[in-house]
């Protein structure tokens, strides 16, 4: 079984403002969590070295961090990241950002898990509709030309910024991946909305998934992160 966590840290700041990704870290670590895609990470702070907060969201070295920022300074990066026990065959990013907003990309990452390659994909995506539209449209064509590319199971997840109730915007996705629901995930103390989603290709069977809702995840973040627990197959 391998077990993924999605989860929109919000910078390691909790909803106490307390900022500490140590305590993020060790949480991760006591679920017991294979690979987890994190979506704003930030080592930017003047008063922190961006090696410490890695250190700290990686659990006392249980993970390997693979960064995908979108946004650089001369202090540290903000973005996407990927922790993972498993080795890393690959990773690469792909920039979807639009003028005018905030930078947004693609993670993509390659790992060598117990049972065989596993590809996932984080993003975050964009707060105005039409930039979604067009950044959905564009992970629907990448993710089409990953399937050309190669059989590996697929896990897609990450904050998809869709506050519509009835949305038709992933329509799209859920022709070439299969949509796990877990209900409102935002915000974290009276989830309302669900912004946190995950995706799975068809070779992958879900023993289960579901969104963390404890006093804990209450506190950390401003989102609920989703777990999922699955087991890989190459016979399809």
């Amino acid at each position: 079984m391998c077990r993924i966590i999605t989860y929109n840290i919000h910078s390691g700041v909790g909803q106490d403002n307390k900022q500490d990704y140590r305590r993020i870290g060790d949480y991760l670590a006591t679920l017991n969590a294979d690979i987890v895609l994190l979506q704003e990470m930030d080592t930017r702070a003047a008063n922190r070295e961006s090696q410490t907060d890695i250190h700290d969201i990686c659990g006392h070295k249980r993970f390997e961090l693979i960064a995908s920022p979108a946004v650089f300074t001369q202090s540290g990066w903000y973005g996407n990241a990927v922790l993972s026990r498993f080795p890393i065959i690959s990773h690469r990013t792909l920039d979807v950002s639009q003028q005018g907003v905030e930078p947004r990309n693609i993670q993509t990452v390659d790992i060598a898990t117990p049972a065989g390659p596993l590809t996932v994909i984080n993003t975050h995506k964009g707060l105005k509709k039409a930039e979604r539209r067009s950044q959905f449209a564009r992970l629907h064509d990448y993710i089409g030309e990953l399937q050309q590319q190669s059989a590996n199971p697929i896990v897609l997840g990450g904050d998809f910024n869709e506050w519509q109730f009835f949305t038709r915007a992933f329509r799209g996705l859920d022709k070439v991946l299969c949509q796990q629901k877990v209900g409102a995930t935002f915000p974290s103390r009276f989830p309302l909305f669900s912004l946190d989603r995950v995706w799975t290709s068809p070779n992958i069977h879900i023993k289960q998934v579901k969104k963390l809702q404890n006093s804990q995840t209450k506190t950390l973040s401003d989102h609920l992160p989703v777990m999922v627990d699955m087991a890989l197959s190459y016979n399809i």
